[in-house]
């Protein structure tokens, strides 16, 4: 690792090119798309992206790219809709991503192409947690081991750090067992008895993550503090690593992730 890995653009679009465009990854808890309408964006590694759970009930992971001019069609973290307009345009889609209609100066000379629908995304939901991947299937979907307790609701917190400092933070001190376990590259999952709580990495820019702290088998906002310690601890390992600290191999885990992140770079080249 080097220190522009964390505070360079360079870094960032090698690992979106070569591992986020890769990997299945985490978009949110479907707890979190309950009813019809409820939806979730998010710019994941650089690709924005959406779910939301459709008319029939199906949860969708949906690419935010207007099929007009590729101008994002969800401008909002979350929320709630009947359908989805970009604003820019006035592209209707229904809740499956189906284009619906367009004013007349802009309308499609074929409105009935099935090329005007936005891009669906491979989607997998694994304990509680919807993943998505930007490629083929190739691989199975993460496994998170036993059923989680009951969905207790979600954290988002926004930290002025790069991702991977905040990975680093959540795997130090930690050993692979039955109560803690790392899924490449974004989420960990800490067990307490009957507590769970998952930790989804959103990196937004190569400066900026969010934090999804999902909470199963207790309520989201009793764990805001810690939460809140994190963000805390991670923009001062941020203000580490632009002096210089780099973060230290100590354990297994830590060294595991230095070791794959050494091979996106050794592979992401020649990335654009």
């Amino acid at each position: 690792m080097k220190l522009e890995d964390y505070s360079g653009a360079e870094a960032f679009q090698v690992e979106k090119r070569s591992m986020f465009a890769a990997e299945w990854l985490p978009l949110c808890a479907e707890g979190q798309l309950a009813q019809p309408g409820d939806f979730v964006s998010a710019s994941v590694g650089g690709w924005s992206v959406f779910g939301v759970r459709d008319g029939e009930g199906v949860l969708r992971i949906l690419r935010n790219a207007c099929r007009h001019q590729n101008m994002p069609v969800v401008n909002t973290p979350s929320g709630h809709c009947e359908s989805f307009r970009c604003r820019f345009h006035g592209w209707t889609y229904d809740l499956q991503g189906r284009f619906l209609s367009a004013p007349p100066p802009v309308a499609p000379k074929d409105p009935g192409s099935p090329d005007l629908h936005l891009a669906s995304l491979a989607t997998a939901l694994t304990a509680g947690i919807a993943f998505f991947r930007l490629g083929p299937p190739a691989a199975a979907a993460p496994d998170l081991g036993a059923p989680l307790p009951a969905y207790g609701g979600t954290l988002t917190t926004e930290i002025a750090c790069n991702w991977k400092v905040c990975v680093e933070h959540l795997l130090a001190e930690h050993v692979l067992s039955s109560d803690f376990t790392w899924h490449w590259p974004l989420l960990t999952v800490r067990r307490a008895g009957t507590l769970a709580i998952v930790e989804q990495v959103v990196p937004h820019t190569f400066l900026r993550t969010r934090l999804f702290t999902h909470v199963f088998g207790a309520v989201a906002d009793d764990h805001r503090q810690a939460a809140d310690t994190i963000k805390h601890v991670c923009e001062g390992l941020q203000v580490d690593r632009a002096a210089g600290a780099l973060a230290a191999d100590d354990g297994a885990l830590t060294a595991d992730f230095h070791r794959r992140l050494g091979e996106v770079y050794a592979g992401g080249g020649e990335t654009t």
